[in-house]
């Protein structure tokens, strides 16, 4: 769980310094995207603090963070979805970067934590 932890606030501070780079080079859209992968990152290192706060077994922690995995993105994906039916491009871009952040926290959680994601 450490090392999870540890990669998913490497990734905030990154796109958070991405972020504000590319808003020093008045890529406001580009700033915001990257504020947005932040965010998601947050959300789930937020995830693993409450995860910590609830358990001190291992296998409820992971149970609770495979949870919070399936239930928070759920919204993202009919955002999208209605975003896509709309064809409100900036929401489903802004969806995308979610869904996108999202595959790399499932991806580092079954890397780091061993898990099936």
């Amino acid at each position: 769980m450490e090392e999870l932890m540890r990669e998913l606030e490497a990734k905030v501070a990154k796109a958070t310094q991405s972020a504000a780079a590319l808003k020093a080079e008045d890529r406001i859209d580009d700033a915001n995207l990257e504020k947005i992968r932040a965010n998601v990152y947050g959300i789930f290192v937020s995830v693993l603090q409450a995860a910590a706060k609830q358990s001190s077994d291992e296998a409820e922690r992971r149970a609770f963070f495979e949870r919070n995995l399936e239930r928070i993105p759920s919204g993202w994906r009919i955002a999208r979805d209605k975003a896509e039916e709309r064809g409100d491009t900036v929401r489903l871009v802004q969806e995308d970067v979610k869904l996108a952040a999202l595959d790399e926290v499932e991806q580092a959680f079954r890397e780091l934590w061993g898990a099936e994601a």
